[in-house]
């Protein structure tokens, strides 16, 4: 086989020409292939997702959407007297914690305050031994650990 390149002529055996021919070839059909059955699989799952997507449309009704939402794990449609339960939930005012009075409380309450882990709860009961009961509330800032934001977040929960 001769081939022409600027003026210059090549003579090649067809044998060498056969095997990258037939190695493009597959690449071509397996592009291809691939492709279409990549395109086949999109199609059908966002098909399968669109049809669920406007079954749970029409499940959802006016009242549903103005209820917080219910984490279910199975998935399951929340019962009548679950509906129930969260619409009287959200009528009854929140309970309040009764506040700890940092001066009498043990480990295991100041540890049950939030921004409180096991060293500041030690921290708090070390400061009380050393320095005697706290005179206000803000003394707590200086509590090794404790500074004016904890102590800001800590407030509505404790009491002297």
């Amino acid at each position: 086989m001769d081939i022409n390149v600027k003026g210059k002529t090549y003579k090649i055996s067809w044998e060498y020409l056969v095997i990258p021919c037939l190695i493009l070839l597959l690449i071509i059909v397996l592009i291809i292939s691939n492709f279409s059955s990549i395109r086949r699989i999109w199609v059908s799952y966002s098909e399968e997702i669109t049809a669920q997507d406007s079954e749970a449309a029409k499940d959802i009704s006016p009242s549903a959407l103005s209820e917080p939402p219910v984490n279910n794990k199975q998935n399951k449609e929340p019962s009548q007297e679950t509906r129930n339960n969260t619409k009287s939930q959200s009528t009854q005012e929140p309970v309040q914690q009764e506040k700890i009075n940092i001066n009498t409380a043990s480990k295991d309450d100041l540890l049950s305050l939030p921004y409180i882990g096991d060293v500041k709860a030690q921290a708090i009961i070390d400061y009380r031994t050393a320095n005697g009961p706290f005179a206000t509330v803000d003394d707590l800032v200086n509590v090794k650990g404790i500074g004016p934001k904890t102590l800001e977040k800590l407030r509505p929960f404790i009491t002297v």
